[in-house]
């Protein structure tokens, strides 16, 4: 989410044939929500992550995700990334895109990529100097708004929604499959969701994900299509994110559990 993506060894059986979502929303009726999720590396508790849209006025809305390994964690492998993208809805239209990111060891690496999409272009700038401008297809989505274009686009009965997926190196073809239909019970309640599959080969989001490692996303099975857990493999073993707490766009009340 597109974008955050990290979960456990065991895959639950699926609850009833596949399915579509519900009827979107628009994504300038997210603005204002904030959802909080606890990261537990097999059954250790590991990281907090946040998953939140923010207005930031002329009709901007700033998309931004967030995770930091907890403090005995740090000591075996330390995480502290944040991404964000800024963009227009209602498609939404990307113009830029951030990566600050610590994984394990290595230094920090910042990384700015700016569009120019009337002229289908990605600049992108790393931190350490490296520079590059590619050439990007009309609608193309970066790591983390992808997410955000799949929860606010029709998905029509076990079909696929395909998106240009971009990093500012390389444009990647994304796809995102509804596998079916499921109850997840989370620390925030307990809700009807669907579950998704997102395929995006060759680039990462918050946390690196292990080679051939499958992510598997819980959407509510309702218009707000909030994700309440993710699963995935990352280089130091499997993850899942579960959700601890909500604060619901404004104006409107949080989903009842």
């Amino acid at each position: 989410m597109a974008h955050l993506a990290v979960v456990l060894l065991c895959l639950l059986p699926l609850a009833s044939p596949a399915a579509g979502l519900e009827a979107p929303p628009l994504l300038s009726d997210l603005a204002g929500e904030r959802l909080a999720f606890r990261v537990r590396w097999g059954v250790i508790p590991a990281a907090d992550a946040v998953l939140e849209v923010r207005a930031a006025g002329g009709g901007t809305l700033i998309l931004e995700a967030e995770a930091r390994t907890l403090p005995y964690i740090n000591w075996i492998y330390p995480v502290k990334s944040r991404i964000a993208s800024a963009v227009v809805p209602p498609l939404p239209t990307v113009f830029r895109y951030t990566k600050d990111a610590r994984e394990g060891w290595k230094p920090s690496r910042k990384v700015v990529v700016r569009f120019d999409p009337e002229a289908g272009i990605a600049a992108y700038a790393r931190s350490d100097g490296k520079r590059k401008t590619l050439r990007v297809p009309p609608g193309v989505q970066d790591p983390l708004s992808v997410f955000f274009a799949y929860r606010t686009r029709p998905v029509p009965d076990d079909g696929e929604v395909r998106f240009d997926i971009t990093d500012g190196k390389k444009v990647v073809a994304g796809r995102v499959r509804v596998l079916g239909r499921e109850e997840v019970r989370t620390p925030a309640g307990t809700f009807s969701a669907v579950k998704v599959e997102p395929i995006i080969r060759g680039i990462g989001g918050i946390f690196k994900k292990s080679s051939g490692a499958r992510i598997f996303v819980w959407l509510t099975d309702d218009r707000r299509r909030m994700p309440v857990k993710l699963e995935s493999e990352v280089v130091v073993g499997s993850f899942t994110a579960e959700l601890v707490s909500v604060r619901a766009p404004r104006p409107g009340p949080a989903p009842a559990p």
